[in-house]
């Protein structure tokens, strides 16, 4: 599993450092003729991604649910393509609309818990269509938010004992952001081209697939599915205004003046939405044999977040950090063992981690950055049922050590005018690999079993926090 976030690194620096625009210089705007952006026309894209799938579903019989619903989950990668025209309609405000298509591997389980037995669900394409409003944090970077439609692709899929069901289609929407930046990095200009890494999450209906068998049961699931990706993109009319050739700077260079200033201490709160996928098989806990077949449990919710830590800026345009956070909520799904017959309710209710920063400023008041470090996680006990709801066991608390890397933007709360020394903004992606443990499996009357399950989660969040800066007011002055 570790190539999973081995792709994760190469995904996170593409989409938060690769993209950065050079200010070598730590430049200021010009006082009086500083050349701008226009970002309206055509584009095209094209990148790659990774995901993590839930889907919440139940056995049938004759269309009527004849189990609990169960939480399963799912993850891979995706490549992904796409289109799309941007209006300017201020110097400040983009707006556009676009169409995408990604295909890919995104692989979790189906669970019939009446017949015990379970299957690969395989989400294979998806496809979206939608509109965005962007806000141009500075003339070279637009930061903005999405929504619209989505239809998923799900390939047919053969059961362990031998019923099978077909491919299947959902309707749904998404709704996500990401940040799109110009590629003049490290001094190397290439006019027209931009990078953009963005998150989106997609919610599709719920709709029952039969066996096909005759037999008039089936499935019903109804899929959420989180990614992030990165994508190259090239504008077809990226010239800068006014009057400019393209690939003319962004920005000039201005009398010496003071410059912004990112070494210190910060604390930072807010909140996110996150998903999990968690690899689980039983065991024989005295012997530690596997007793049953890996399958891909899941689930979803929120959280609150608080964080610490300080920022030390080693060049004008490099940053690093060391920091240390703490995650509240109700990431909600199940722990399930089709061999066992069993369902419950699995509640990742903490998160801590401790990791280090590595930052490039695409603009003096905006950092975009990548992250990693250690993660420790915590999780509910679980109440187990039958496939009728009836209560047959239970599991303790149990805990898991990992690590993390992810990647987001920071920038200064100057918004509609409106100045805030020392006040931030950041957005945050990130995943987790956990180890695996085997939590032991107690009856109805609490007494310990010989019976284990064992899962690996793997956690992946987004999260916005307002960041206060406590040495903001003392600038540095920038040096040429």
């Amino acid at each position: 599993m570790k190539k999973i976030l081995l792709g994760s690194v190469a995904l996170i620096a593409l989409g938060s450092a690769a993209n950065a625009a050079d200010l070598s210089a730590r430049y200021t705007k010009a006082p009086v003729v500083a050349p701008v952006s226009n970002w309206t026309g055509f584009y095209v894209s094209g990148g790659f991604g990774y995901g993590i799938m839930e889907a919440d579903q139940h056995a049938t019989a004759g269309g009527v649910a004849s189990v609990v619903d169960t939480r399963m989950g799912g993850r891979g990668y995706f490549g992904t393509v796409g289109i799309g025209y941007d209006y300017q309609i201020t110097p400040s405000w983009v707006v556009g609309v676009f169409g995408d298509a990604q295909w890919g591997d995104i692989r979790g389980n189906l669970m019939d818990l009446s017949r015990d037995t379970t299957a690969r669900l395989k989400n294979d394409a998806a496809y979206a269509a939608g509109a965005r409003l962007g806000y141009l944090v500075a003339p070279n970077v637009l930061s903005y938010v999405n929504v619209g439609y989505s239809y998923a692709s799900f390939k047919g899929t053969t059961f362990d004992d031998g019923s099978s069901i077909g491919k299947s289609h959902r309707d749904g929407w998404f709704i996500g952001g990401g940040v799109e930046n110009d590629l003049n990095f490290f001094g190397i200009n290439a006019p027209g081209w931009f990078m953009k890494t963005e998150y989106r999450v997609a919610e599709y209906n719920r709709k029952n697939s039969l066996y096909n068998d005759g037999s008039g049961d089936g499935i019903a699931f109804k899929p959420y599915v989180q990614t992030v990706s990165t994508s190259l993109v090239y504008r077809f009319n990226s010239q800068v205004r006014p009057g400019a050739q393209a690939g003319t700077p962004f920005y000039t260079k201005a009398a010496r003046s003071p410059a912004y200033n990112w070494t210190g201490f910060y604390l930072a709160g807010g909140g996110g939405y996150g998903m999990f996928s968690a690899d689980q098989r039983s065991v024989d806990v005295p012997t530690g044999a596997i007793t049953g077949i890996d399958t891909r449990n899941g689930g979803r919710g929120y959280f609150g977040t608080i964080a610490g830590g300080y920022d030390w800026q080693i060049n004008p345009t490099w940053v690093v950090g060391v920091f240390g956070d703490a995650q509240f909520g109700d990431i909600r799904g199940s722990l399930s063992d089709a061999g066992l017959g069993v369902t419950g309710r699995l509640k990742n209710d903490t998160n801590y981690a401790a990791g280090v920063r590595v930052g490039y400023l695409i603009a003096p008041n905006a950092l975009s950055y990548v992250n990693g470090g250690y993660s420790h996680a915590d999780f509910k006990g679980v109440t187990l049922t039958d496939s009728t709801g009836l209560p047959v066991g239970s599991t303790g608390k149990s805990h898991r050590d990992g690590w993390f890397i992810g990647g987001g933007v920071e920038n200064d709360l100057n918004f509609f005018g409106i100045n805030a020394p020392g006040w931030f903004m950041k957005t945050e992606y990130r995943v987790a690999e956990y180890s695996r443990k085997t939590s032991a499996l107690y009856d109805a009357a609490g007494t310990l079993t010989t019976d284990g399950i064992a899962f690996k989660p793997y956690v992946q969040t987004v999260q916005t926090s307002l960041v206060y800066r406590f040495n903001w007011g003392s600038p540095v002055v920038a040096k040429y």
